[in-house]
């Protein structure tokens, strides 16, 4: 039942999470700030629910959300920040850029076997102190392919594979507003990593900062996209960092060419096949009871041109609807009774994931899958 539970609290969660961040990009700071401070408060409620050795972890997330609720806030104060020490930069990252050491195994993400290959031999490798001198290192390390194919996943578990501290930038908050030179908040990112090694850097959004130069890009996004690139040198060529650059992106074609030569390693990752479907289903279905033995089977076999996040977003909406079913009340519950509240559950049926797909559809066509295929023919992956 926990796991039930577990599974309806990471999804208001992630609504929560993405109506903050929605509202922060449109610079609406009190109502974003709202949002992060009940994703802080379910960070704290899934502690009471998840194994012991997960709940310190989420207690953390939870203390780092409120952090940046407050942050949010008060972003307009922080304009003055643009004349400051490097320090409350540096405090700034902590507090607008989560950082944490992600549990995310290689075998929590369904498929993929290919990606994963090639990420783990990529990144074990830097880490390796005796090596011949011949023997370089790739230290950035790009992934493409379409929107929710798990690439934070496969960074995350990159980062959990080499015990080190993951800091998820993503560019919409490394261009934020509330800062008047953006370009000493990503220096301060770079300096925190350095002082927390061994560090995994994932920027995310990549190419929405990373824009071809003849684009019609503004004066704040070439500053910034200017002090990433000389960043990302800095670690591709240093010996000594215990540091891993990863960068994320849905649309490699947009990317500037200086941006891409930085990264010294290219790896696509598709959309999954349908046995890569089925295991995503069994992974996002863990600890529920299915009515029929060869619905997994069945489903994998029905998403054909779903990603991963699609699929679980199929998931999502079927164990949603079941449980407004069975819990119709729930909405009138007071915040005391939610802690105590049991959820009534029952055995999910094909009938309620033929309602879900009908809900959901894939994120990606046919013409998008056709420009990664061109695109990985050109430049590897």
């Amino acid at each position: 039942m926990n796991s039930l539970r577990e599974s309806v609290l990471r999804q208001e969660l992630r609504k929560e999470l993405d109506a903050a961040r929605r509202l922060e990009q449109k610079g609406k700071h009190d109502e974003a700030s709202r949002h992060y401070m009940k994703a802080s408060a379910i960070y704290r409620r899934i502690a009471y629910v998840v194994p012991r050795q997960k709940s310190e972890e989420m207690f953390s997330a939870s203390s780092q959300y409120e952090s940046l609720s407050k942050t949010v806030k008060h972003g307009p104060e922080l304009r003055k920040m643009s004349k400051s020490e490097p320090e409350l930069y540096e405090e700034a990252v902590s507090n607008l850029i989560v950082s944490e050491r992600p549990d995310v195994e290689w075998d929590q993400i369904g498929g993929l076997e290919e990606a994963k290959s090639v990420i783990k031999e990529a990144i074990i490798l830097p880490f390796v102190k005796e090596k011949p001198p011949f023997v370089r290192s790739q230290r950035t390390i790009l992934l493409y392919g379409p929107p929710g194919t798990g690439k934070s996943m496969l960074a995350k578990a990159s980062s959990n594979m080499l015990e080190a501290t993951f800091f998820e930038a993503k560019v919409s908050t490394l261009l934020s507003k509330y800062f008047g030179e953006s370009p000493k908040l990503v220096n301060a990112l770079f300096n925190k990593a350095r002082s927390m090694q061994p560090s995994v850097i994932f920027i995310d959004e990549l190419d929405s900062v990373a824009v071809r130069r003849s684009d019609n890009s503004n004066e704040a996004t070439r500053r910034v996209l200017g002090e990433l690139l000389t960043q990302i040198e800095g670690f591709g060529s240093s010996n000594d960092d215990k540091i891993l650059v990863m960068g994320a992106t849905n649309k490699p074609w947009d990317m500037d060419d200086a941006a891409l030569s930085r990264f010294q390693r290219k790896i696509y990752v598709p959309l999954p096949d349908e046995l890569s479907r089925r295991d995503i289903f069994e992974i996002h279905l863990n600890g529920a009871q299915l009515e029929g033995d060869g619905m997994l089977k069945e489903l994998g076999k029905r998403t054909k041109g779903f990603s991963g996040r699609d699929i679980r977003n199929v998931c999502q909406e079927a164990i949603s609807a079941m449980v407004r079913e069975q819990n119709p009340d729930m909405d009138t519950l007071s915040s005391k009774q939610i802690e105590s509240y049991v959820l009534k559950s029952r055995k999910l049926t094909m009938d309620d994931f033929e309602k879900a797909l009908a809900k959901v559809r894939p994120a990606s066509s046919k013409d998008d899958l056709q420009k990664y295929e061109e695109w990985k023919r050109e430049f590897g992956g």
